[in-house]
């Protein structure tokens, strides 16, 4: 084991023996000979703030496919221009990724000619994968039918304006829904049918504003509930005086479902919760983690075994270090993002995604293996630098790069912030770790000043001027755009969106999707533990509940005992 000092931060972080093992179990071999991955240089947050800024998940663009020229949506800004192709285009035979093959230069920096050739070579406008039915607007997501701009979300049928969506049907303006059916406007919610305005809630439904909930049904305005029906306001009721007291709410009343969302956060204050999110843990030590064994310093997990610093990743992840998002049975892979659907052994890797194996610093890739500093490829092997090589050639070949970037020390490190394709201020890093233009740029990133003009629309009304009750919204609504009252953005309602409103007697959403997305953001708490001490029984805990907060933080022995 070994201190170290972060070479951005200057934050002392540890490296473990455990950890260096990981390192050498997955350091890459050629003709029988292992190219051993260095002791990380950045303390894990720095890592995952690096990772972070070449990850646009929410800035959205209209452009049109550069090769079929068909209108469409794009992560990439005009400027510089970046090669688009729509998903239909990019995998059709129309075009040949090699056809960008470089020769690698060894007077030059690794780095400097990756990133070239990530600008020179055309990509998908958005990042979907898998079989997709009706779901042309979606990013960073796949394997999904009917939806509309979901990201981070995959297997979902009818869902709209989701954020971590696994598994969904008919779920809207969510924020980690997993195995869910409609839910609107909630947060961490997991097996759950029919829940409105919710959040850190299992195995509940046909209910409104809970919050810690596990087996509730029938029940409105609770916390901290356990296996129970008919409740309202966390007292037990009849069944019939449960019905009286609903129906004297009207959730279709933009005023009165505010009322309720605000009266579920003044409730929550003061009381009693558990040190950290999460439930069928084993040995593991993270916040949101559900169904995980062996997971360290992670966030966000489920289904992981054997993982540590990994954010974000699902679906049986097993073996792996500083991951952001995806998984889906990943393994073996070491500082990538968004990868995953079934791959193995990716090494610094951003989106490689389906059945790919032993891929290292490529940059969206499917259905390939044994790759080096590739872009945009699927059902390739054994090339460098989107040049196709025999395998003897390719065995010989890496490892003499390696050589050369060890010798400048770009070997072991992530993509560097001068390789990113977008502004620090319009990726993930800038929502995890905020920075001001003056402070970004002095730290090595990109900042984008550009942002996409509104829509040319005739029509449009401000927020409070919409009808207050869905009952009275008319199909004319559809025609117009909603000018959103904080970010002065302007969208429009879709048809299949109006009509879920109209069956769940919800009113239409006042805030531009972005800025719904991010005060659901707020309401979970931050990737950060503070020092505190069980307010039951004054043992030391680490939680992210930081300690000016007003609820009671118990340890999960005394929570347990609290709730039994």
């Amino acid at each position: 084991m070994s201190q170290k000092t972060c070479k951005n931060c200057t934050h002392q972080f540890e490296v473990t023996n455990e950890d260096i093992a990981f390192y050498k179990q997955v350091s890459p071999t050629f003709n029988n000979q292992k190219i051993q991955i260095p002791e990380p240089t950045l303390c894990p947050d720095c890592r995952q703030q690096r990772r972070l800024a070449s990850c646009n998940e929410q800035n959205l663009y209209r452009t049109q496919c550069d090769l079929c020229h068909k209108s469409t949506l794009t992560q990439f800004p005009p400027n510089p221009k970046q090669g688009i192709y729509c998903r239909e285009c990019w995998h059709s035979n129309d075009w040949d990724p090699c056809a960008y093959g470089k020769d690698f230069d060894f007077s030059r920096s690794f780095f400097e000619q990756v990133y070239e050739l990530k600008r020179n070579c055309p990509t998908q406008a958005l990042s979907i994968d898998g079989i997709n039915v009706n779901s042309d607007y979606m990013h960073y997501a796949g394997s999904s039918k009917n939806s509309y701009l979901i990201s981070h979300a995959d297997f979902c049928e009818d869902c709209y304006y989701g954020y971590g969506f696994k598994h969904n049907i008919c779920c809207v303006d969510g924020f980690y829904n997993l195995h869910c059916e409609l839910c609107y406007d909630c947060v961490d919610v997991h097996k759950c049918y029919g829940l409105k305005g919710s959040q850190d809630c299992v195995n509940c439904s046909s209910s409104s504003f809970l919050k810690d909930c596990i087996g509730c049904k029938n029940c409105f305005l609770c916390i901290g509930l356990r296996n129970q029906e008919y409740c309202f306001k966390n007292k037990n009721l009849s069944k019939e005086e449960y019905d009286r007291e609903i129906a004297k709410i009207d959730l279709g009343s933009y005023k009165q479902y505010q009322v309720y969302k605000d009266q579920l956060k003044q409730a929550a204050s003061g009381y009693i919760f558990k040190e950290f999110h999460g439930h069928n843990t084993e040995n593991c030590f993270g916040d949101y983690l559900v169904n995980c064994k062996n997971a360290k310093h992670s966030f966000d997990c489920e289904d992981n075994e054997d993982v540590k610093f990994c954010y974000q990743t699902v679906l049986g992840a097993k073996n792996n270090y500083d991951i952001y998002q995806y998984g889906t049975n990943l393994s073996e892979s070491y500082e990538c993002i968004i990868s995953g659907g079934n791959s193995y052994h990716l090494l610094f890797t951003n989106e490689g995604t389906i059945n790919c194996s032993n891929l290292i610093y490529c940059w969206y890739m499917e259905v390939s293996k044994n790759c080096f500093g590739c872009t945009s490829m699927h059902h390739k092997e054994y090339c460098i630098l989107n040049k196709q090589y025999t395998k003897e050639e390719y065995e010989k070949l890496v490892p003499k790069i390696l050589e050369q970037m060890i010798k400048t020390q770009e070997w072991g490190e992530y993509f560097s912030p001068a390789q990113s394709l977008f502004g620090y201020n319009k990726t993930t890093a800038q929502l995890y770790y905020p920075l001001t233009k003056e402070e970004a740029v002095n730290k090595g990133y990109k900042w984008e000043d550009y942002e996409a003009p509104q829509p040319g629309v005739k029509n449009i009304i401000k927020a409070t001027d919409l009808p207050d009750n869905i009952k009275d919204v008319k199909d004319e609504v559809l025609e117009v755009a909603i000018e959103c009252p904080i970010t002065k953005k302007v969208f429009k309602i879709i048809p299949q969106e109006l009509k879920f409103y109209r069956q769940q007697k919800i009113p239409l959403p006042h805030f531009h999707y972005e800025q719904r997305h991010l005060e659901r953001f707020k309401q979970r708490n931050p990737r950060k533990f503070w020092q505190r001490n069980c307010q039951n029984c004054q043992k030391n805990i680490q939680t992210t509940y930081s300690p000016d907060r007003s609820e009671k933080i118990y340890c999960e022995e005394c929570y347990m005992s609290y709730q039994s």
